[in-house]
């Protein structure tokens, strides 16, 4: 059996996590698709409805601390997600910049200029604070301060970095570099602060970046396309 040092004793077994991910991947998924694909909120929130009844279980079983709320080390904590956070979306201004002085810009495949026209109503900002500040919270206690934590106690650190990094890929059926690489980092620093406040701050820093591209950043969309 694997250990580490990390002081917080996992709130979710490995029968547990397999059981658990195998209902998401079995049924939620596919009665998504089924019954929900001509409406698009309960299509869109099932997931998170899920992965947050999950989580109140896992609540009832633990406590937040556990979980990965613990306040020790918590300025370096937000420190580093922030500046993990922030290294991403400055990227984003760099590989802009890289378009331009490449002369990429001329090419047709990066004609697309900065969305003016996206709604600004009252639903939209719902939206984009949803995306932003409350999904990742959910994900990331669901994906890595239960299921990671789990496979972490049980086998060797990197497999279960990687591990997590496909699960979170095959979330939503996402399976993409992107969700890969998300699911990997996320779990890196929370191994590294034991912790979720890291993990936290740069999920939501790239659902920010996400969002800054679609606005302010199309051309974006084409240099990583490969990523989505």
């Amino acid at each position: 059996m694997h250990t580490n040092g990390n002081d917080c004793g996992a709130a979710w077994s490995i029968r547990a996590t397999i059981f658990t991910l195998s209902v998401y991947l079995l049924l939620v998924l596919p009665g998504k698709n089924i019954f929900f694909h001509t409406n698009p909120w309960p299509f869109k929130y099932t997931d998170s409805i899920y992965f947050f009844v999950i989580i109140l279980f896992a609540l009832y079983r633990s406590n937040i601390k556990v979980l990965g709320f613990s306040v020790k080390g918590l300025k370096k904590n937000l420190f580093v997600g922030s500046a993990s956070g922030g290294a991403l979306i400055f990227s984003l201004f760099l590989l802009d910049l890289c378009i331009d002085s490449t002369g990429m810009a001329n090419h047709d495949l990066f004609k697309n200029q900065p969305n003016s026209s996206i709604s600004s109503d009252k639903n939209s900002i719902i939206e984009y604070a949803s995306l932003v500040l409350v999904i990742p919270l959910i994900e990331q206690i669901f994906f890595t301060g239960i299921i990671f934590q789990s496979l972490f106690k049980k086998i060797s650190p990197i497999l279960a970095i990687y591990a997590s990094g496909i699960i979170y890929s095959l979330a939503g059926y996402k399976l993409s570099l992107g969700a890969f690489g998300l699911g990997v980092t996320t779990s890196f620093l929370f191994k590294a602060t034991k912790t979720l406040y890291a993990s936290i701050i740069f999920h939501a820093s790239c659902a920010v970046g996400g969002i800054m591209i679609k606005i302010f950043y199309p051309r974006l969309n084409t240099l990583l396309s490969f990523m989505f």
